[in-house]
């Protein structure tokens, strides 16, 4: 489910009956809308909510037997374990999509955000969410090895031992926790609270120009994977090509005026 306002776009989990538990439809649902939004430049930052009572219950778990081939005796094939790699692989792919969105992706947890649903989340660029969410890497209780990316993606974002005991206990930790280890980057009393920060920080974002922070996002991203004076020749590079545009223009002509820019 979809909505754009202010030039910030608002992606619901919208199966609230079920805690927002995410069958393949929300799984791929979710990353086929960001890239929708990226192709057609609809908006400047996604806002990622649930509706009801949380965010999401982490994935479905009948849909999961169903779909991953596993029969009630937990037997397989060669050929039941090769189409299971395709699913995986399918799974994975959905949340680097929400990882490689040009535009910021906010997600903001309430309630239950388990399993694959702190998975997804990891994958955005910023979380905010209530003192009492509950997330997990649940899948260890499973008797699975989380394997859509929480466990490459959390290491980049708290500590790596932080990561391990969390990973190795599959234990819940709430939203406090959440923040003591910054896996978000705040944390509020109540949902009302949660989305208002939310939706004023998309608009902030929103403001600003839309080529300068998926630049800014773009190089934060290779920086990661490079030396410090590999960044900064990339972002050397990078400015070199876009830094005579309308956005400089207009930055610095709102800076003499003393008003705020108009990035439109």
């Amino acid at each position: 489910m979809k909505e754009i306002h202010n030039e910030v776009a608002y992606i619901w989990l919208n199966r609230p009956e079920k805690k927002n538990a995410m069958d393949f439809d929300i799984w791929f649902g979710i990353p086929a809308l960001i890239k929708e939004i990226n192709d057609n430049e609809e908006a400047k930052c996604i806002l990622l909510l649930g509706k009801g009572d949380s965010f999401s219950a982490g994935i479905d778990i009948a849909t999961f037997m169903g779909d991953m081939s596993l029969n009630e005796n937990l037997s397989s094939t060669a050929d039941d374990r090769r189409k299971t790699m395709k699913v995986i692989d399918d799974m994975q792919t959905a949340f680097t999509v929400i990882a490689n969105s040009k535009i910021p992706v906010i997600a903001l947890a309430h309630g239950f955000c388990l399993g694959g649903a702190t998975s997804m989340i990891s994958a955005c660029d910023i979380r905010l969410s209530t003192k009492d969410a509950k997330f997990s890497i649940g899948e260890t209780k499973l008797g699975l090895v989380a394997d859509v990316g929480i466990l490459q993606r959390m290491p980049n974002i708290v500590s790596k031992g932080d990561v391990r005991e969390l990973a190795f206990t599959g234990r819940h930790f709430d939203g406090i926790h959440a923040d003591k280890i910054r896996f978000v980057n705040a944390v509020y009393d109540s949902v009302e609270e949660l989305y208002e920060a939310g939706i004023i920080l998309a608009e902030e974002i929103a403001k600003n120009s839309r080529h300068i922070v998926s630049g800014t996002k773009d190089v934060l991203n290779k920086g990661e994977d490079l030396s410090t004076e590999q960044a900064l020749d990339y972002v050397r590079m990078w400015n070199t090509s876009y830094l005579i545009s309308e956005d400089l223009k207009e930055g610095v002509t709102a800076f003499f005026e003393k008003r705020d820019p108009d990035f439109t």
